[in-house]
């Protein structure tokens, strides 16, 4: 009876570690189509390398993008079948999106305004959004996670939209123009004589037309370098006379407001081959931005300094400082922080913007630090070998009052 009994325990024993196998097996088994339908219905296309850049999942989408079945793609080397172009140059395997995110542990995102193509198996280049995150396991980086989707759509509703700005701008340049021009013989008397408050109003009327020109070449640039058909012309340039040239510029709202700027420049500074109109463009925007978020009886610093490979311009201030919840939106697009739009001070913002999209096309870059009430730090670092080249058909920015009116 007692050898019974324990034979039926065994048994029992068996039957319930069977059991909690099989259920196992199936959870999982559940669990894997779960995943795989997910995978299949997602719009985007996601890609999966472990360490050695070797593609370990890939779904559907992304398989119609690349045009090859994911079946084909495990397995294979990311890069052989991912070949990713900015503009029409190919990026390098040290410089792709997947190697910096791994690299730094950090998540690398692509939008629409970066111009990034992929181009699949057929031979076609198609625009992409991408977003690429190491894979971590216990902190540790195991590989990497692409999520892509193709913007062809969003990038001919951005062309579209551009075209249509720059036939605005163009449009609205020449009567604007015609204002100021009229506004500037009457204060100058040419049609007869004018008293103390017609030209205080005339001087109203002449500084809104003005501003109102700027916002409109501020549109036009916007629309060529959206349209990629802005020119890069780099010449053997002083730095110094540039920054000296957009602080003459300034010359009168500095003194309104009682700002004093320091300036520093390197005395081992050497010329550099940048296009003096888009370096123009650069200082100006950058020094118009310290003075003008900067409260009165404020400071704006100015320094350029070479390093071992770069140029670096550095503008310091003691403004209003940038929310922190505002700041990875700051190079958008007509964006103003929000305790900028509180003040109701002037601005497009637009100048941030075009001199992070000038750099991006000339082989530069731009960063900044700041706090709240605390100021802020732009800098912008130019290779030493200069900007690089670019053919266009329009140019950007102006040199001075005369190329400003006639531009």
């Amino acid at each position: 009876m007692v050898l019974m009994a324990e034979n039926d325990n065994n048994n029992l024993s068996t039957d319930i570690r069977d059991s909690s196998y099989e259920d196992l097996i199936l959870r999982i088994h559940q669990e894997k189509e779960q995943l795989g339908a997910i995978l299949s219905s997602m719009s985007e296309g996601l890609v999966v390398t472990d360490i050695n850049r070797r593609i370990i999942l890939i779904n559907q989408a992304a398989g119609i993008l690349l045009r090859l079945a994911p079946d084909e793609a495990v397995g294979r080397n990311f890069g052989e079948v991912f070949q990713l172009y900015r503009k029409d140059q190919l990026i390098k395997r040290e410089d792709s999106p997947l190697e910096r995110a791994i690299e730094n542990k950090n998540i690398i995102s692509i939008s629409l305004l970066e111009h990034f193509y992929l181009k699949n198996q057929n031979g076609r280049t198609l625009p992409v959004a991408m977003q690429v995150a190491p894979l971590l396991l216990n902190g540790e980086v195991t590989g990497g996670i692409i999520l892509l989707r193709d913007i062809t759509r969003e990038q001919e509703v951005d062309q579209a939209k551009s075209e249509f700005v720059s036939l605005a701008s163009h449009q609205l340049r020449t009567p604007l123009s015609s204002i100021s021009w009229f506004i500037e013989m009457i204060l100058d008397g040419d049609v007869g004589p004018v008293n103390k408050r017609q030209q205080e109003y005339l001087d109203v009327l002449y500084q809104s037309n003005q501003r109102l020109i700027e916002l409109v070449n501020d549109l036009l640039d916007v629309s060529r370098i959206d349209l990629g058909t802005f020119i890069i012309d780099p010449k053997l340039t002083d730095l110094p006379t540039i920054a000296e040239e957009a602080l003459v510029d300034l010359t009168s709202k500095i003194k309104i407001k009682n700002i004093t700027v320091n300036k520093k420049y390197s005395e081992s500074l050497p010329k550099v081959s940048v296009d003096p109109r888009l370096t123009h463009v650069i200082f100006s925007n950058l020094l118009s931005n310290a003075v003008k978020y900067t409260p009165e009886g404020g400071t704006v610093n100015l320094s350029i300094e070479p390093t071992d490979q770069e140029v670096v311009i550095t503008v310091t201030d003691t403004g209003y400082g940038i929310p922190l919840a505002d700041q990875p939106k700051i190079f958008t697009k007509l964006f103003r922080a929000d305790n900028i739009k509180e003040r109701d001070l002037e601005g497009t913002g637009l100048g941030l913007y075009i001199i992070k999209s000038i750099l991006n096309h000339a082989g530069g870059r731009v960063w900044f630090d700041s706090l709240p009430d605390h100021g802020s730090t732009f800098r912008v670092a130019i290779p030493l070998a200069g900007m690089t080249q670019k053919e266009g058909t329009k140019i950007l920015g102006f040199t001075n009052n005369s190329e400003r009116k006639n531009r």
